[in-house]
């Protein structure tokens, strides 16, 4: 079972953690680059909820995986420690996605919703970095545990 539960744990985290990083490093910047406000504006409002929704799935798949390989084999401080920073990770992306349309208002808000905004903006940032330094956490425990197991 846990030559099966392994990959359901690491596939997910890895797109997971992947996405974060691709978007951070690649995409945002792109963005700003190449489009003028108002289409970066359109652009970012159509990819953030599907990023986090992304990352929802993706955190679903680890939670199941975990209780899966926990029911059927065991549960030790490794599995335990994954399903803690799983479940952190996917509570961060939801709080982040039911942000988004509170970050928009803000947004449309002009100036009057600025402080609102770069509130509300600051606090979706600090929880994608939240979840990207607990997925690389996850990542090392999944990669070291690949000759001892996750359940031993």
């Amino acid at each position: 079972m846990e030559a099966f539960a392994a990959p359901v744990l690491l596939i997910p985290l890895a797109v997971w953690v992947g996405a974060i990083v691709f978007q951070s490093a690649i995409v945002a910047p792109a963005v700003f680059a190449a489009l003028d406000a108002e289409n970066a504006r359109l652009f970012l409002r159509t990819l953030f909820p599907r990023f986090f929704r992304m990352g929802i799935v993706c955190g679903s798949i680890m939670i199941a995986g975990v209780i899966a390989l926990g029911l059927v084999a065991r549960w030790s401080d490794k599995l335990l420690t994954i399903a803690a920073l799983s479940a952190v990770m996917l509570i961060l992306q939801i709080v982040s996605l039911k942000l988004v349309p509170h970050i928009n208002a803000a947004r449309d808000a002009g100036e009057a919703g600025s402080a609102r905004f770069h509130s509300l903006h600051r606090l979706s940032v600090g929880f994608t970095v939240v979840v990207l330094l607990l997925g690389t956490i996850a990542l090392v425990i999944v990669g070291a545990s690949a000759a001892t197991g996750l359940v031993t």
